[in-house]
């Protein structure tokens, strides 16, 4: 098994990150030039969406932390709930053992009974980590550990700045799309009265057709690159909770709840759905395999994850969480004031 550089991997990030907002911002320059010279008119385009460029790059990056936390409802824990506590005191272990300082913020989503995390924000000391309400109910003391880990390693190695970068930049890429194809639309109902003529036919409406073929591929690519990342990076966060925690078993373990209870929830959003460490939405195509399934699932299957982390054959796994759902339909034992995660504990390798 080859050995991961943690440490080249986060430089990596930065690399791309940089290079990412350089492509992206000439990318738009040279679409305004390609109105402008349709127009034959005084880069007006041109200056325009340099500036919803570099706006759109630092929306995302200031502002773009504190929107997702808006956007789901999250609500910073509190120091008077036992649950929230003990939380605080295993992100506070985790990043002791690894030399953190600042720690991340803490955050939660009430009344959300899905088992879930996501990790956001562009810099080390102004991230956040967001759990679900159901999570904090149902996982035991190392399950959650394997879980925060599996988040700080994101923040650590920039994965949050490089995927706020990239959903900046389709954001930006879709509303040109949008303004694009509303003018389009809006040209087939208005004629030339010097003319006579559609306005449809003029020059102008082809070289907004193109901008708008021109944007929709973009954006079309920018999302294939933001799922193939997101995949990418998941496995390596996997690896690198496994190595904060010295305990593969906690965040496996985690995964097969989240496998076997999770059901879609209504209220996410795919925009951000990419920064959960399980896709909300529940898509299907999230649990298979191929071309096509790689191209447009923004998760590895779940049992795939968990066959790495315990070294097990990824067929095994499948029969295993069948098996797991099937059993859910049996009479529980657990008492009501204890979490199934601390029922029985993996043991730990030495």
């Amino acid at each position: 098994m080859a050995v991961i550089n943690f440490y080249f991997e986060e430089k990596r990030n930065k690399r791309r990150s940089f290079f990412l907002i350089v492509l992206f911002i000439t990318t738009m320059g040279l679409f305004g030039l390609l109105v402008d010279s349709g127009l034959d008119s005084f880069p007006w385009f041109t200056a325009a969406f340099l500036i919803l460029a570099l706006g759109q790059v630092l929306l995302g990056i200031y502002f773009g932390p504190k929107m997702v936390l808006n956007s789901v409802g999250a609500k910073i824990i509190s120091s008077k709930n036992r649950e929230h506590r003990e939380l605080h005191n295993i992100l506070n272990e985790l990043c002791v053992a690894s030399g953190w300082c600042p720690q991340p913020k803490v955050y939660y989503i009430p009344k959300d009974p899905n088992i879930n995390a996501f990790a956001t924000g562009v810099f080390r000391d102004d991230s956040y980590i967001c759990v679900t309400e159901g999570l904090l109910e149902t996982l035991g003391r190392v399950e959650t550990q394997g879980v925060i880990a599996h988040e700080l390693s994101h923040i650590q190695h920039r994965d949050t700045l490089y995927m706020t970068l990239i959903s900046s930049i389709l954001g930006a890429t879709m509303l040109i799309k949008s303004i694009s194809f509303e003018v389009l639309r809006g040209s087939f109902s208005r004629k030339d009265d010097s003319e006579g003529i559609s306005f449809g036919c003029s020059a102008m409406f082809f070289y907004l057709f193109f901008v708008w073929i021109l944007a929709a591929i973009f954006s079309f690519l920018g999302r294939i690159l933001l799922f193939a990342i997101s995949r990418s990076r998941e496995y390596l966060a996997d690896a690198h909770a496994v190595e904060l925690t010295r305990n593969p078993f906690g965040l496996s373990q985690a995964l097969r709840k989240i496998a076997i209870k999770n059901i879609r929830n209504p209220k996410a959003s795919l925009a951000i759905a990419h920064l959960f460490i399980s896709d909300p939405l529940k898509r299907a195509v999230n649990e298979r395999s191929g071309f096509w399934a790689d191209l447009f699932s923004t998760h590895p299957p779940i049992h795939l994850r968990i066959a790495k982390l315990e070294n097990k054959a990824p067929q095994m796994v499948l029969q295993e969480l069948e098996e797991e759902f099937s059993s859910l339909k049996a009479p529980h034992t657990t008492p009501l004031n204890q979490k199934e995660g601390e029922q029985k504990e993996e043991p730990r390798e030495v």
